[in-house]
């Protein structure tokens, strides 16, 4: 559909001015159901604190989902042009409110996306080229990229970003501007470009407009020092990040608070800190559903340590558990959780129990490099 058929004013003549009018009426009181809608999720994801369950935000991405088929289909509907611009407001809006808030700046360009994408950007165009006010030149940058962004074209998605970034104009509460320096340093951070993407992360703090948003710049920025294998400085900065999270104010990310907890555990378990990594991973314990794939990894990790300091019983406890928690596709780190549990009972002379989990490991199609141990130490048990 061309930028010209879906904006202009559609004109059906022979038909009743009263029926058209009724039908006016009854598209516009559909549409302000729709936004009343819109906005009470955008509320909700907004003011939330506290943990926003797996469960939660899959209802609420659910309704997004309905939310945008449901606009796109009124678009089809709408005879008036100011209608149609309201339309695919709302749909922008989604699409950056999915992005942001359910997804955590993470993007996939699934066929839907892209499809949506092209209908927001040609939108976006007819703006320009109208020279349409109900955007501001910084929200149109903004949203070009984040439709590019959705349409799978990463280079343009950073030249918008970029542009956004460089911009002089300012929004009244900053938002774009720290939303356009997160996104584009995630963007340098999956080209590998790790420095570039520390600063654009650095710079994304000066917009953070409270605790928890700037908590979460500062993981954003830790995670890139960790790529750059400077662990002091990413340590330092996920530590700070986590004594500034607020999990009972508006704002409050689990998704990023438990992965600094994740990251911390790491550094430390490096460094055979035990101790240390063994309570940042029971902090994830006590802050995500037992059926979420973090659980599972930090009972894995507890069970790992355990094995390191000799602890077999609390090694084959935790382990187990953490198999038993798993409800995801058999990846390597589920393979790699049964080579330890094997390893553990092995120490614990309970070699049946070691045999089923290695014939387990040597069977699986995953590709694990630990297989060939496994198939060496299945023959001493076997």
């Amino acid at each position: 559909m061309y930028i010209a058929d879906f904006f202009v004013s559609r004109r059906r003549p022979g038909r009743a001015r009263e029926c058209g009018a009724t039908m006016t009426d009854t598209i516009e009181a559909t549409l302000g159901d729709l936004r009343q809608e819109r906005l009470e999720i955008e509320s909700t994801l907004r003011s939330r604190s506290g943990e926003l369950t797996e469960g939660s935000a899959a209802e609420l991405d659910r309704r997004y989902g309905k939310l945008q088929a449901a606009f796109a289909n009124l678009a089809g509907k709408a005879s008036s042009e100011s209608v149609r611009i309201e339309i695919m407001l709302e749909l922008i809006r989604i699409m950056e409110n999915r992005l942001v808030y359910l997804e955590n700046f993470a993007y996939e360009p699934t066929s839907d996306n892209r499809g949506l994408a092209t209908l927001a950007g040609r939108f976006l165009e007819y703006l320009e080229e109208s020279r349409s006010t109900v955007l501001t030149p910084l929200e149109r940058t903004y949203f070009r990229g984040i439709t590019a962004l959705h349409a799978g074209e990463g280079e343009r998605a950073r030249a918008e970003l970029e542009a956004a970034c460089a911009s002089e104009e300012s929004d009244e509460a900053n938002d774009i501007k720290y939303k356009s320096y997160v996104i584009l340093g995630n963007l340098l951070h999956q080209e590998r470009r790790y420095e570039a993407a520390r600063d654009a992360h650095d710079r994304s703090l000066k917009y953070s407009g409270n605790e928890n948003v700037a908590a979460q710049a500062l993981a954003f920025k830790a995670l890139n020092c960790y790529a750059l294998q400077s662990y002091d400085e990413a340590l330092s900065l996920f530590e700070e990040a986590l004594s500034r999270f607020r999990p009972d104010e508006p704002f409050f990310n689990s998704y990023f608070h438990r992965n600094a907890l994740l990251f911390c555990g790491s550094i430390h378990v490096v460094r055979k800190e035990y101790a240390k990594a063994t309570s940042c991973y029971r902090r994830v314990l006590d802050h995500v559903e037992p059926s979420s794939y973090d659980y599972f990894d930090a009972l894995s990790q507890i069970g790992r340590i355990s094995y390191a300091e000799g602890r077999y019983d609390e090694a084959i406890e935790a382990l187990s558990r953490a198999v038993e928690s798993h409800r995801f596709s058999e990846n390597e780190h589920l393979v790699d959780t049964y080579f330890w549990l094997a390893r553990s009972y092995v120490k614990k002379n309970q070699p049946q129990e070691a045999k089923e989990l290695l014939e387990k490991i040597t069977a699986s199609e995953v590709q694990y490099p630990k297989k060939p141990q496994a198939a060496e130490l299945l023959k001493q048990v076997s």
